[in-house]
């Protein structure tokens, strides 16, 4: 199924300790890409979200916003640690026997130092947050392939409207450039009747010649050709399951380099408007395919 590279989503999961919530927006880019913004204390587990998302999500620039709501905070646990204290505490003695000082070592100093008094607001123990992280995860990148299917079935519409519009413009192009061999095998002949006034014998042999040059200088079937095989390979690729934004690229490339040949050997005018209305659609389906997986 073609998915669109654009898309949000987001996933909610409620702790015993407070609510995780997680929204997800990608935005097309030719790659793999993720910008998460997590609380600091929770960045540990960056890799493993990064992992979760790329199972789903192949291509485009995604942006993650993970916000952990603990309403404990208001009331957090405050630790004390004893040891580094004693430590602190040790090491003031030595400090002012070496340097033969008589002051006092009191409390206040002891606990100014960092690290004696600390906030414990961090899980102790990863198994405890990230099932619920990985929860809330699962809901925002359901609902954000969700979306991106959705918009992918409208982007799909409207792709394959305009290659039928292409290939509808192509057959009408083939009609017209049989017709065109005829015509000006017919204007050459009143050409030349004009500006000999009649009196010039034909001859029958060098006009064939100069018709068949024409025809070879303007043939364009070959390239007719291709365009029809490139727009049934463009039908195909579009409906696989897998990764197709980059394969689709490369086949609309070729049909413009086609049809821009097409415009380019044909004289004739109605075949050279149709050649730049079927650029102007192989144009619009690239600027389509820029925003597929």
């Amino acid at each position: 199924m073609v998915r669109s590279m654009t898309g949000f989503g987001r996933g909610d999961a409620s702790t015993a300790q407070g609510k995780v919530q997680i929204e997800i927006r990608t935005v097309n880019h030719r790659f793999f890409e993720i910008s998460s913004r997590l609380p600091e204390n929770l960045l540990i587990f960056e890799d493993r979200i990064r992992t979760e998302i790329a199972k789903k999500v192949k291509r485009g620039k995604v942006n993650l916003s993970l916000t952990y709501e603990n309403p404990k905070k208001s009331n957090p646990k405050l630790v004390i640690n004893k040891p580094l204290a004693k430590k602190y505490k040790d090491l003031l003695i030595d400090l002012r026997r070496s340097l033969s000082l008589n002051d006092q070592i009191n409390f206040s100093q002891i606990i100014a130092f960092p690290g004696v008094i600390s906030i414990e607001d961090k899980p102790k123990d990863d198994a405890e947050i990230w099932p619920y992280i990985k929860s809330a995860l699962g809901a925002a990148v359901c609902g954000l392939m969700k979306m991106r299917e959705k918009e992918g079935k409208s982007l799909v519409a409207d792709i394959i409207g305009r290659e039928r519009t292409i290939l509808k413009n192509i057959t009408i192009i083939e009609r017209r450039s049989k017709l065109a061999l005829k015509e000006y095998r017919v204007h050459l002949l009143r050409k030349i009747k004009e500006l000999s006034s009649g009196k010039i014998n034909l001859d029958k042999g060098r006009i064939e010649l100069e018709v068949a040059l024409f025809a070879k200088s303007s043939d364009i079937s070959e390239e007719l050709t291709r365009i029809k095989a490139h727009l049934k390979s463009f039908e195909e690729t579009i409906t696989k399951q897998d990764e197709v934004g980059r394969k689709l690229d490369f086949i609309s490339q070729e049909l413009h380099r086609e049809i821009n040949t097409v415009g380019q050997k044909t004289s004739d005018y109605r075949i050279a408007q149709l050649a730049i209305a079927i650029k102007g659609e192989v144009e619009k389906i690239r600027e389509q395919i820029q925003n597929v997986e």
